[in-house]
């Protein structure tokens, strides 16, 4: 794994308060839905821009990663330094036949999965949040730094769905 991937997995923002990462985490659920809202069943389908997913796979490479994100968290807060295993979510999309999945479904796994992770971040003790755990990819990583890295992750992905409304003239 390149050094810049390492650096952004191991990212942290001390200004940013448990109460602070936990809200955001779940705020991505609702800008999720905003990015897809009104689009038909061929736009979320559709590859306007050469060799980059449809929004139906970005969606469901987001409601996957959200489960690994979900194991990772919860092993982080119960476990001793845990190894964290890394998924290759690029290759998901062919075999999984993202494209023939539902976006609503997608959608509302991402906003249990996040509910209920918050529920349970919500319940750690204040040291809890310096727990690590050692990513297979990444090394040593807190549960702050897991939690930042999920939030990111979303966000990322938010500005190709954006990308993909713009190519297709879709508000």
């Amino acid at each position: 794994m390149q050094a810049s991937a390492i650096e952004h997995a191991q990212r942290d923002d001390d200004t940013l308060t448990a109460p602070d990462l936990i809200s955001a985490f779940e705020k991505g659920v609702e800008e999720l839905r905003l990015a897809v809202a009104g689009l038909t069943g061929e736009q979320q389908r559709s590859r306007p821009v050469a060799g980059k997913w449809s929004t139906l796979e970005v969606v469901c490479h987001i409601a996957d990663c959200e489960q690994f994100f979900a194991d990772r968290l919860k092993r982080t807060v119960a476990m001793e330094r845990p190894l964290l295993l890394g998924a290759d979510g690029f290759r998901y999309p062919e075999p999984l036949r993202y494209q023939d999945h539902d976006l609503e479904q997608e959608l509302d796994l991402v906003a249990v999965t996040r509910r209920q992770v918050a529920r349970t971040l919500r319940l750690v003790a204040p040291d809890a949040w310096q727990r690590t755990a050692v990513h297979s990819e990444t090394g040593l990583v807190t549960l702050r730094q897991l939690l930042l890295h999920a939030i990111n992750h979303l966000r990322h992905h938010l500005r190709f769905v954006a990308e993909k409304r713009q190519a297709m003239g879709s508000p």
